[in-house]
């Protein structure tokens, strides 16, 4: 088409030659609509199609004329747009999930906690000498408590120090019902009562009230473990060590590069040191859109608060743990964390041997069968990786390479505490 021209003609640039050749076209329009200039022999089908054609044509030639005289973007100023997009995403997220926040703060408020009759009780029966295990449910986490359970039931002292907060009335009923030896706290919260996905408003509700259940706890001057029950135990939590003077809160890690704090589990003393802590963390996650394990870690980086401690990523891994890419003896407890989404966790954890329970309804029964099998599990080193890892299993893994890769200079590591760390959800724009 670029050739296209007629002897005689001066040359034309492009844009020229197409509109040349549309007027040339919707001049054969206005000769095919008329019958007495067609040749002999059109019919009147053909003269519709001949014209339809001319017109069509005509009309992409247009469009294609007008492309021609239009700027392409740049890939710099599509990715500068893109960007400004997410941004502003992240931003109304941000506004949206500090509103249900603001809406329910009252309901995890910490003066309501230490006056909750249920977890006075609580604390009172919680022996000096050892450490409560703390774990939080709604009546969605049924399932993967009744699995975390059967995983730890013969574990000496471990149901016995167990207290497991139940945020509806529905997950307290199901436990008691369930496995009724077993010691609750019973904290309504009606913001809490549904599934929350990470990120949402719900989440970041869910963060501000544990945060005040630590405050509480230690506020009666008991030690205790935050734990989670999307973890598989091979030992018993009990036995690791946290007698260590110069700590005041014990984390697990996010990995083995750097000091990130996966947030899961935590030992906390009930010093005035941890009080502190906790009570800026919670003041600042209830109006900062933040989640709390990226902010636990710049305030024990920077803030001086607390004298935080770190456990082996060996002794607390976490998803990593099934790329298969770690070496060395098995760990002693493994976080199936990463998900996004609630649902489908514990299908997860079925499909690759870490299911406790046995089949059928009746939610006390465990299959003590596949505990021992999960041996065999940890010893082969086998990757479960394609398994279980979706699409935000790959996104924590990059952001956690980008943790790492900035953790590995003292420059890197400085703007990782003071800036991104802070603002990690807004950081996180894919998420």
């Amino acid at each position: 088409m670029s050739n296209y021209r007629n002897e005689g003609e001066p040359n034309l640039t492009k844009t020229e030659q197409y509109r040349l050749l549309r007027v040339r076209l919707l001049s054969l329009r206005d000769v095919v609509n008329k019958p007495a200039c067609l040749p002999l022999g059109y019919s009147e089908t053909c003269q519709i199609s001949v014209s339809l054609a001319a017109t069509l044509f005509s009309r992409f030639t247009l469009i294609s004329c007008h492309l021609l005289e239009m700027k392409r973007p740049s890939f710099l100023k599509l990715f500068g747009f893109g960007f400004l997009l997410l941004v502003f995403r992240k931003i109304v997220v941000a506004c949206m999930a500090m509103h249900i926040v603001w809406q329910n703060w009252e309901d995890v408020g910490f003066e309501r906690l230490i006056n909750n009759p249920s977890l006075q009780d609580a604390v009172l029966e919680m022996p000096s000498n050892k450490s409560g295990l703390v774990l939080i449910l709604n009546r969605h986490a049924l399932n993967m408590t009744f699995n975390w359970l059967c995983n730890t039931q013969n574990m000496p002292g471990v149901h016995e120090n167990a207290y497991i907060v139940t945020l509806d009335q529905e997950a307290s009923f199901a436990l008691k019902k369930t496995w009724p030896n077993v010691k609750q706290i019973n904290i309504v919260v009606s913001g809490l009562k549904d599934p929350f996905n990470y990120g949402d408003g719900y989440y970041q509700l869910f963060y501000l009230f544990r945060a005040n259940l630590a405050r509480a706890i230690l506020h009666y001057n008991k030690s205790f473990w935050m734990i989670q029950q999307d973890t598989f135990w091979n030992d018993n939590l009990l036995n690791v060590k946290t007698d260590d003077e110069g700590v005041d809160i014990l984390f697990d890690r996010a990995s083995d590069k750097g000091p990130l704090v996966a947030g899961g589990y935590y030992h906390a003393k009930p010093t005035s040191n941890s009080k502190n802590y906790f009570a800026k963390l919670a003041k600042d996650i209830s109006w900062w859109y933040a989640p709390d394990n990226a902010y636990m870690t710049a305030m024990c980086e920077v803030s001086g608060l607390a004298k935080c401690g770190r456990l082996s990523f060996d002794m607390i891994t976490n998803w990593q743990w099934l790329q298969g890419s770690l070496t060395g003896i098995p760990p002693k407890f493994i976080q199936f964390d990463g998900e996004t989404k609630l649902g489908g966790k514990l299908a997860k954890m079925r499909q690759i041997g870490f299911y406790f329970l046995a089949d059928g309804d009746d939610q006390s029964t465990c299959n003590i069968t596949s505990v021992e099998n999960t041996k065999y599990l940890l010893e082969s080193k086998i990757s479960q990786w394609d398994k279980v890892a979706s699409s935000s299993h790959k996104q924590f893994k990059m952001y956690q390479d980008i943790v790492d890769t900035f953790y590995s200079t003292r420059i890197g590591a400085a703007v990782m505490n003071h800036f991104i760390l802070p603002y990690a959800h807004y950081c996180m724009l894919s998420m």
